[in-house]
């Protein structure tokens, strides 16, 4: 039942906020929140949040679920596999899809980084959301390792979709509003992914 509260939630925020980042209200919030990042900057957290901001690129995800994949082909678990390409290819697709529909530009004030395509939603705090978050929910409920150590890993997990969507704010690509719609859809887009294989699953061993 919670986790249908929290389904419902993410879409009516995403959604929300795809027909309303354009407020003055939230306009302000988001060139606020840029700004404030933008003074605090150093030669330290510049470094600090350009990692983390790879962890949450392609060049880092891709070569992860590719090791995850070959791990769970290896163990028999076609299952389990189809699903885990289903949440990388789907979410990708699905952000795509997304950005194309909102057509937000990305910020203009000073990035650190270039980044190309449109800003709305954040694919890289859709992305940490649905691959580290797939990979948590695999790793601790599906193949059972892991679990004495469950609240290290689920802060281990958290702890890396926050990092990853402040850097994104912090290196000037991306706005809050658009950082907030990401993890939405991102949290939607994951519960969809585990709904059915739980269902799945479940006839499978029935």
């Amino acid at each position: 039942m919670a986790k249908k509260i929290f389904l419902i939630i993410s879409l009516i925020v995403f959604f929300g906020l795809a027909f309303s980042y354009d407020l003055a209200f939230f306009r302000k919030i988001d060139v606020n929140t840029l700004e404030f990042f933008e003074g605090i900057r150093t030669t330290f957290l510049n470094r600090f949040f350009y990692f983390f901001t790879e962890l949450g690129s392609k060049h880092f995800i891709i070569p992860l679920s590719v090791v995850v994949l070959i791990y769970l082909i290896l163990k028999k678990k076609y299952l389990e596999s189809t699903f885990l390409i289903l949440a990388f290819l789907g979410m990708t697709g699905l952000n795509h899809l997304l950005k194309g529909w909102i057509h937000r530009e990305r910020p203009s004030l000073n990035p650190l980084i270039h980044e190309s395509g449109y800003s709305f939603p954040s694919g890289h705090a859709m992305g940490s959301i649905v691959v580290f978050g797939f990979l948590f929910y695999l790793f601790l409920y599906i193949l059972k390792m892991g679990q004495k150590l469950y609240y290290v890993w689920l802060t281990v997990t958290i702890a890396l979709i926050v990092l990853i969507s402040i850097s994104r704010m912090y290196l000037g690509v991306h706005y809050p509003t658009d950082i907030i719609a990401g993890l939405s859809a991102g949290y939607a887009y994951l519960c969809l992914i585990i709904l059915p294989y739980q269902l799945t699953s479940k006839r499978k061993n029935s």
